[in-house]
């Protein structure tokens, strides 16, 4: 899957601005997503509000220049790509500029081949420096240092709602736990999509640990962290903003600090995303506290964060969601997402049949992976339904094992009225109801295909919710900003996200979408009699007359005053 890299344009010259623009949205094969800021200050926003991949930028600017402007990039992401226009008497004040790590510049008065062609030698760079075999190799020689355990273990604890554990600078301290016992921590959790299934055990913890190294080298930039992972193979992150230890910092300003780390690890993340898929085809999904909770809540958040990772929008996609975000989304209202009930039982079931943990089986119920689901499931059905007795005790401890992990999912999501229509209920936890423990066997696989085709349902409804919603509302917004950033926000998804849920749904881009609406809207607005093309330009979303005539000519085959004059004439004929 490709990756949809950010080009921010900045000049205080709306044509310059508006012209590269037009060039760069031309260019599908880039997979851009563009954005325009008409001065230091405007970019400095969108950098504020969305990750950004590349800046394009004057470096002669009132107010902010773009030297000052390099400084923000840098602070808000350092791995940018910076691309600075200049003019040959500004050699000696760009000279300064070049020498940081990814920054170039090109002359204003090249040709427009020599700019593209500069942005696409940076889009290679970044590419590149998703390739990280050498990180990779390392990972395979390391994996030691007992402190790393014994901090494991303490914050393995804390998940588990440990009531012995201090909570202390002294603890920490022992433990060289590089974090502070007196500031609430945000939380992250990861999990691994697909891992392969042919890696041996050790193979299996390298692969793990080598996903870990790329996530602490994107992070280490901007917070202070311990991680570890839990009993199903979910990394969990524990994380505070770098400048809660920094001497020179306002300490009472700490709030600050954690809504900047936020916005850092939600644009950072889908790097990281691509990171993985780049190095080790690795597919990664992470559900983020949006906001810091306190060290006592850390089992409760940990819980909640499960259950957002089992929330999937779309199939087959990695997500990416904040809770405290996704909490409000509009889509999700009226559903039972918040009143997901916190199970006290978290001690690991038995093994089933003294072969298989439970808590495996429930996992991937829980995560919708139906084909391992139906793996271990066969596994462990194999030999009830080899049992001719129906009062021996080993079956009938399998068979309840099994249907209480089935019930405890349908109870969590509110299924049961749902699935009554397809299959009887009451069967589920009566044993006696089944004339075998084969027939007993049936019942439990038609029960699971029928939640899992319940859970494709859903997943496709939301997706499906989604788009009709930011179609609707492009269709109400023309005239005003339609990024993908801006999009993503009225549903609460990451950018990247919407658009491939939108592209895995319905097989077009979203900008394909917000071109044919404007072309409809123009057609409609140029029907009119005494409409003028400016008026119409501005109603769907183009700044200038000239832009949206290059638009209009490009999808309609002629320009919007002849189509305005055809159309004038032929209600003028028809009404004759």
């Amino acid at each position: 899957m490709r990756t949809l890299h950010r080009l921010l344009i900045v000049d205080d010259e709306e044509i310059i601005v508006n012209g590269l623009y037009e060039i760069f949205s031309s260019l599908k094969h880039l997979d851009l997503d563009i954005y325009k800021a008409y001065s230091g200050e405007e970019a400095i926003e969108w950098l504020g509000r969305t990750r950004i991949d590349i800046v394009l930028s004057d470096i002669r600017m009132p107010e902010i220049d773009g030297l000052q402007l390099l400084e923000e990039i840098h602070r808000s992401w350092p791995q940018c790509r910076v691309i600075f226009l200049t003019g040959y008497n500004e050699f000696e004040y760009v000279y300064k500029a070049i020498q940081h790590n990814g920054v170039s510049y090109i002359l204003k008065t090249e040709d427009h081949e020599k700019v593209i062609n500069t942005v696409e030698d940076a889009i290679k760079e970044i590419q590149k420096g998703f390739k990280i075999e050498d990180l990779v190799h390392k990972a395979k020689e390391q994996i030691d240092m007992a402190q790393d355990l014994f901090q494991k273990d303490y914050f393995t604890h804390l998940l588990y709602e440990d009531s012995s554990l201090n909570i202390n600078k002294a603890q920490f301290e022992q433990l060289g736990i590089p974090m502070r016992p007196d500031q609430p921590v945000i939380m992250l959790m990861g999990h691994v999509d697909r891992i392969p299934n042919n890696l041996s055990y050790w193979d299996k913890v390298q692969y793990l640990y080598s996903i870990r190294l790329i996530i602490g080298r994107h992070l280490n930039t901007h917070i202070r962290n311990v991680n570890l992972l839990d009993k199903d193979y979910r990394f969990v992150f524990f994380m505070q903003p770098k400048d809660l230890f920094a001497a020179n910092k306002v300490q009472d300003n700490t709030a600050h600090y954690y809504d900047k780390t936020v916005a850092f690890l939600k644009g950072m993340l889908e790097v990281i995303q691509s990171s993985c898929r780049e190095s080790l085809n690795a597919s990664i999904s992470f559900a983020l506290s949006g906001e810091p909770c306190n060290w006592e809540d850390i089992s409760k958040k940990y819980y909640s964060l499960n259950q957002l990772l089992n929330y999937r929008i779309g199939s087959g996609l990695e997500t990416l969601l904040v809770d405290n975000e996704f909490k409000n989304n509009i889509l999700s209202a009226g559903s039972d997402f918040d009143e997901i009930e916190l199970q006290s039982n978290k001690e690991p079931l038995e093994m089933l049949l003294r072969q298989k943990d439970m808590d495996t089986l429930e996992f991937h119920l829980e995560s919708g992976q139906k084909d391992k689901f139906f793996e271990i499931l066969s596994e462990v059905l194999e030999p009830l339904k080899a049992i001719k007795r129906k009062n021996c005790n080993t079956a009938i401890e399998a068979y309840y094992k099994i249907t209480l992990s089935i019930l405890s999912y349908i109870n969590h999501w509110r299924l049961a009225e749902n699935i009554s229509f397809h299959i009887d209920l009451n069967k589920l936890m009566r044993a006696d109801k089944h004339n075998s423990w084969a027939e007993a066997v049936k019942y439990i696989y038609d029960l699971s295909s029928i939640i899992f085709k319940i859970q494709r349902r859903e997943e496709k409804k939301r997706a499906d919710n989604t788009i009709e919603y930011i179609q609707k509302y492009i269709e109400e917004h023309l005239s005003e900003d339609l990024s993908l950033v801006r999009l993503a926000e009225q549903v609460y998804l990451n950018p990247s996200y919407l658009s491939r849920i939108y592209k895995q749904t319905v097989g077009a881009n979203i900008s394909d979408f917000i071109d044919n609406a404007r072309i409809k809207k123009a057609k409609e607005l140029l029907g009119i009699e005494n409409v003028k093309v400016y008026e119409v330009a501005s109603s769907v979303g183009y700044e200038t007359a000239a832009s949206f005539t290059r638009f209009f000519r490009k999808m309609a085959g002629l320009s919007p005053q002849e189509y305005h004059e055809t159309a004038i004439l032929s209600k003028k004929k028809i009404t004759k």
